[in-house]
């Protein structure tokens, strides 16, 4: 599978259209996403599904760069697309219903149910079949949003139908079946049903006069979702999945596609939109620990262990990218234990308009990677919007500059080694599960090595032994900047690292109120008397360490006129 994420851009009143200034954005990132599908980045022979969340087809124009794509001799055959189109005046949508090979349910959906003060928000089901004919399939939304209802001078029109796409597995002899709900019909509801029951019900009907069981084998879920783990929401995936309703329509083997929109132009943190995500049952699969690109949802993505019974995959870039990704769907896994597997394979990002990002970078995306990403977006850890009125302010907001540039090219076990030097309870927890607290020890260490950079000590970062290497004079040292409650404990977290160190080290330490570090405690931990050293000697862990209370630093540099004198107040520091 192959799911779009784009930032979109809305006029603010109905149809709700892409903002004419960001149409040709909106044809670009169709192509790129077919691009990505044509490419097969997850290993797979072809993209069985492309999925484009909802509203975000420009128009007309988008519906034919789908199916102009899809007609050209490289596309494979055998697949299927999936895309919300943008809102359509009630003359646009008659001309998309008439577009050749486009099936529509003029019954429950004539046309001229639809007013002329309508506007329509649609879903289109594209296939490519084994004789390569290409046909579309137009479903109109159901139930709108609250955006939707709450409108000036038009109405979206509600559809009264959802199509099931049926067919045979080509490498085993088992059938499959597949739908597609637009947002908010995941949880609205018409007369006594929700839509899905709907959707179950008109499956269970047909399977009862089959005298069978029928599997609801894939639901996609196009959102422009601004909560998409809100407990309305997410409180009806517990029921979809329940056995005992509904019991001829299989679903312990059903995949939940939720394909969002996303929260922010690039890739980075955001509160609102993203999460596309993938929800299975537990029966067939296993949670992985810290997959790369995606997470367990939970207290840590999701606000709440709402989803605690099923397998939560929730890919963690929440701004504009594409997801590429391989479901293993649990009827084609083995039996018993040898059988069981991670629901999500393969999981790649990929970029909109060649953006350079490690959180986008056409692969894998491990989990410190993106959260250290976000981390060093926020300008709040800057040294220089902390302080600024000071004379070496603008030198300090440079030094961050170069610090964010040289630590988003490290990879993902130096940036581990990184954040876990800086912080003492890092290492207690996945990435996923870091919050605050780590938060400020990557802003302690920014700050430490922007105050580092201003003096004129050239920083190379490397997460080996220590987090980087300065050069004083034609000396190299390595140092660590660590936060934690106090000193002490500071302290001891470094004497624990130290084994995997060689040569000097400075261990820039901040407690929880910022005090200056006592020489006196050395004592505490020296088991026996330093001696001078340019290594740092396992059974005498101390003997090259130099400990500076981030306070002193600190007030180096508050005090300082300039580069020149901050250097000579830090030289003597680390004498």
């Amino acid at each position: 599978m192959v799911v779009a994420q784009p930032h979109v851009v809305f006029v603010p009143q109905e149809p709700f259209t892409w903002a004419p200034a960001e149409k040709q954005r909106a044809l670009t990132c169709i192509d790129e996403t077919l691009a990505v599908s044509r490419g097969c980045p997850h290993g797979a022979d072809k993209t069985h599904f492309t999925v484009f969340p909802e509203c975000t087809i420009p128009g007309l124009e988008g519906v034919d760069r789908i199916t102009a794509a899809m007609q050209a001799g490289d596309w494979p055959t055998e697949t299927v697309v999936i895309g919300g189109v943008e809102g359509l005046t009630k003359d646009q949508f008659a001309e998309l219903v008439q577009r050749p090979n486009t099936t529509y349910d003029s019954v429950e959906n004539r046309l001229d149910r639809i007013q002329a003060h309508h506007w329509v928000n649609c879903v289109v089901t594209w296939a490519k079949l084994p004789t390569g004919e290409v046909r579309s399939w137009v479903q109109p939304k159901l139930s709108p949003a609250w955006v939707e209802l709450d409108v000036n001078h038009m109405s979206m029109y509600q559809g009264r139908s959802i199509y099931v796409f049926k067919g045979i597995h080509s490498n085993v002899d088992a059938p499959y079946q597949f739908a597609t709900l637009l947002c908010f019909d995941w949880i609205g509801s018409a007369g006594p049903k929700r839509m899905w029951e709907w959707l179950l019900d008109g499956i269970a009907a047909r399977a009862g006069q089959l005298g069978a069981t029928l599997p609801l084998t894939w639901l996609f879920v196009a959102q422009c979702n601004p909560a998409p783990s809100h407990p309305s929401f997410m409180g009806q995936v517990g029921p979809f999945f329940d056995p005992t309703q509904y019991p001829r329509v299989a679903r312990d083997e059903t995949c939940l596609i939720m394909a969002n929109v996303a929260g922010k132009a690039t890739p980075g943190a955001a509160e609102q939109f993203g999460q596309s995500s993938i929800i299975v049952t537990p029966s067939r699969f296993v949670r992985p620990e810290c997959m790369p690109t995606y997470g367990n949802g939970g207290v840590s993505q999701r606000g709440a262990d709402v989803l605690e019974n099923f397998r939560d995959a929730v890919f963690r870039e929440r701004g504009a990218c594409i997801h590429s990704f391989l479901v293993a769907h649990p009827s084609m896994l083995p039996p018993g234990s040898a059988g069981r597997r991670f629901a999500v394979r393969e999981p790649s990002v990929h970029p909109f308009n060649g953006v350079n990002d490690p959180r986008a970078p056409n692969g894998p995306v491990p989990a410190v990677v993106k959260w250290m990403n976000d981390q060093l977006d926020e300008p709040s850890k800057s040294l220089a919007t902390r302080y600024i009125h000071l004379p070496l302010t603008a030198a300090a907001g440079a030094a961050h500059q170069r610090m964010v540039g040289e630590l988003r090219t490290l990879k993902a076990d130096a940036l581990g080694n990184t954040v876990n030097f800086a912080s003492l309870t890092a290492c207690k927890g996945t990435p996923d599960e870091w919050k605050v607290g780590e938060g400020h020890a990557v802003k302690h260490l920014l700050h430490t090595f922007s105050i580092l950079d201003v003096a004129q000590y050239p920083t190379k970062f490397h997460g080996n032994g220590a987090q980087a290497t300065i050069v004083k004079g034609e000396t190299s040292l390595e140092v660590i900047a660590v936060m934690g409650d106090s000193h002490e404990d500071c302290d001891k977290h470094v004497l624990n690292c130290l084994p995997a160190h060689k040569g000097q080290l400075v261990v820039v330490s901040r407690d929880e109120d910022n005090t200056p570090w006592d020489p006196r405690f050395k004592s505490i931990y020296d088991q026996v008397p330093d001696e001078p050293s340019t290594e740092a000697n396992f059974t005498q862990p101390t003997s090259a360490i130099i400990r500076i209370g981030y306070h002193d630093v600190l007030d180096a540099y508050r005090n300082a006129a300039n580069e020149a004198e901050l250097k000579e107040a830090l030289d003597a520091k680390l004498s």
